[in-house]
């Protein structure tokens, strides 16, 4: 049995219209499946959970943006059960990093092929990292962005948020502990970890990053001037940032931070709490279709 996991207001309104596309296939093959539209933050995770238990269940698939994928992916990590995916969000960054259609349909046909590969995801508390996060100036973006009543124009609203974050916020010193070794960092701006390439609707956030090495990628922004930072921005989208003398970029298996202001988290671009957290990789503990 396929668990459909549907978040009908991801991309527009664009959750729902994959569905009924998808809808006819499942009912021309006679393929058992049960459909669950989502209807607010955590919803996606409790349902998945309940299908873990079921041995019946072949897969959960979910339909959404990175969000939902987020919510999904928290309720399968260490199990057994496979994650599917059909992009219909904004950004989608999830379904590039591994190399899944855009076009539904094609999606699809990828989840019926059923053959998965096990990926590396992170603990953060009581929570799980699918594909990314950040700390300090794109959490505060994140939060901007999925508050705001324009995010389904996507690249454009987050755009505006990182001018409007940019004009206000303020560096902070931070204390990072990677495999054990203490580092006091000043002036940051933002922390970013991933297991994947892209990140936040195409930023090319850490290169090399890979999905199941058993490492995060690590990206950190300081000491640097506000006029300098937005002039620095654009080059992420092409992954050039790396050779500016103010970006750090690092590998580790677990790391800790704490700062003298508290900073906001997100992971999977949803906003799950501040510093001081740990983050520890949990080595291909995700299987994905």
């Amino acid at each position: 049995m396929y668990i459909m996991i549907v978040n009908p207001v991801s991309g527009n309104g664009k959750g729902r219209k994959v569905w009924e596309r998808v809808r006819p296939l499942l009912k021309q093959a006679g393929l058992p499946y049960r459909v669950y539209f989502t209807t607010g933050r955590g919803h996606a995770t409790e349902l998945s959970r309940q299908a873990v238990d079921s041995p019946q269940v072949k897969a959960v698939v979910a339909i959404g943006g990175d969000g939902t994928v987020h919510e999904v992916g928290n309720a399968l990590v260490g199990t057994n059960v496979p994650l599917g995916y059909l992009p219909a969000g904004s950004g989608n960054d999830f379904a590039v990093a591994h190399r899944i259609p855009l076009d539904p349909l094609k999606a699809w046909d990828r989840v019926l092929r059923g053959k998965s590969r096990a990926v590396d995801t992170a603990r953060i508390g009581e929570r799980f990292m699918i594909g990314f996060m950040g700390i300090g100036f794109d959490a505060a973006v994140a939060k901007r962005v999925n508050e705001s009543r324009w995010k389904r124009l996507g690249k454009f609203v987050y755009a505006g948020g990182v001018l409007r974050e940019w004009s206000r916020f303020h560096p902070v010193n931070v204390q990072v502990t990677m495999d054990g070794i203490l580092y006091d960092l000043d002036r940051v701006w933002l922390i970013a970890a991933t297991h994947i390439p892209n990140y936040a609707g195409g930023m090319q956030i850490c290169p090399g990053a890979k999905d199941d090495d058993g490492q995060l990628d690590i990206c950190c922004v300081r000491d640097i001037s506000r006029r300098n930072f937005l002039r620095l921005f654009p080059s992420v989208y092409r992954g050039t940032h790396v050779d500016h003398p103010f970006i750090e970029i690092q590998r580790a298996r677990q790391f800790t931070v704490s700062s003298e202001t508290p900073l906001l988290v997100h992971a999977d671009g949803e906003v799950i709490g501040q510093t001081p957290i740990t983050v520890t990789v949990l080595p291909r503990s995700l299987q994905v279709l």
